[in-house]
């Protein structure tokens, strides 16, 4: 059966990254790359990457600008009966040593049991609850299983206080310690960061399969799994890492996660600009005063001892 990764994509600071694991793999027989550019910049280097490897083919739409509305109407290209669809979203910055192969082959010995399968994406709400109550790492702080948690979603301090444990992790060869039982997801929305599905499965339901509207990650996480009564599945042993949401990146982008990310592939990191966040004139004039909606606070930590 084919690999076949597709990526709404696409940010250059992100894709050097992701392109590295993607293509560093043997198991991907094609890499769509979903032109969902938001400038001609990034759009040149979606076309050079595409043209650095044949595995890679550029999929565009007419009225695709950026927006996430387009996203959903990108999946009739997922169209082969005989492939394995993975959809990355372009800032995954980390797949462990030989996800794609063990993926592949997880997912395939599941065929049947759910409707997608998602690894265990660092920076993803539901899995972030996953690792609090199940894995061996320690977190403190609020967090709650919904995909746009009020918490660890809407604001950067919980991917800001992650991602350095995590990498540490990989580095340390202490992956277990993020190691989660395999759950599946019912009747809640899923950040769809990174999933798979059958094309047998597309090709099977036909239009059922495609989001009717402008949101695709409520209508394949939640909507379209209650109506086949079919769930998704999480592998709690395979992990990927997801860097931002929006009401993240600016803050994420002012730190050094992202660069080490890079430096855990062996990779120089690329040249982007980095956000300046500016304190209100009322918060600079006022600095005693609690802000309104700040971010909640955590300590996350590797337990004292353990090995991969």
């Amino acid at each position: 059966m084919k690999l076949i990764v597709v990526t709404p994509a696409g940010r250059e600071k992100y894709l050097r990254l992701l392109s590295h694991h993607v293509l560093g793999s043997p198991e991907v027989h094609e890499w769509q790359l979903w032109d969902n550019c938001r400038n001609d910049a990034d759009r040149a280097y979606l076309r050079r990457l595409a043209a650095s490897d044949p595995r890679c083919s550029i999929k565009t739409l007419p009225s695709a600008d950026g927006s996430v509305e387009i996203i959903g109407r990108f999946f009739r290209f997922c169209d082969d009966a005989d492939a394995l669809y993975l959809r990355l979203d372009d800032d995954v910055v980390f797949l462990e040593d030989d996800f794609l192969r063990r993926y592949k082959e997880r997912a395939m010995a599941e065929k049947g049991s759910a409707l997608w399968y998602a690894p265990l994406i660092i920076n993803n709400a539901v899995c972030n609850t996953l690792i609090k109550n199940f894995s061996r790492v320690l977190i403190d702080g609020p967090l709650t299983c919904q995909a746009m948690c009020p918490y660890s979603w809407a604001h950067a301090s919980f991917p800001e206080a992650l991602h350095p444990v995590f990498i540490e992790a990989v580095r340390t060869n202490r992956l277990s310690d993020f190691r989660v039982p395999d759950r599946e997801v019912r009747l809640g929305r899923f950040s769809i960061n990174a999933i798979g599905f059958f094309g047998s499965d597309v090709l099977g339901l036909g239009e059922l399969f495609y989001p009717p509207g402008d949101d695709e990650e409520e209508w394949l996480s939640v909507t379209l799994p209650a109506k086949l009564d079919r769930p998704g599945k999480v592998f709690g042993n395979l992990a990927a890492s997801h860097f931002s949401f929006f009401t993240q990146e600016q803050r994420l982008l002012q730190t050094s996660i992202l660069d080490d990310y890079y430096a855990l592939a062996g990779l120089p990191p690329p040249l982007y600009d980095k956000p300046i966040v500016r304190k209100r004139l009322k918060d600079r004039l006022r600095p005693w005063r609690k802000p309104r909606n700040s971010a909640p606070r955590y300590s996350i930590s590797l337990p004292t001892t353990g090995s991969d």
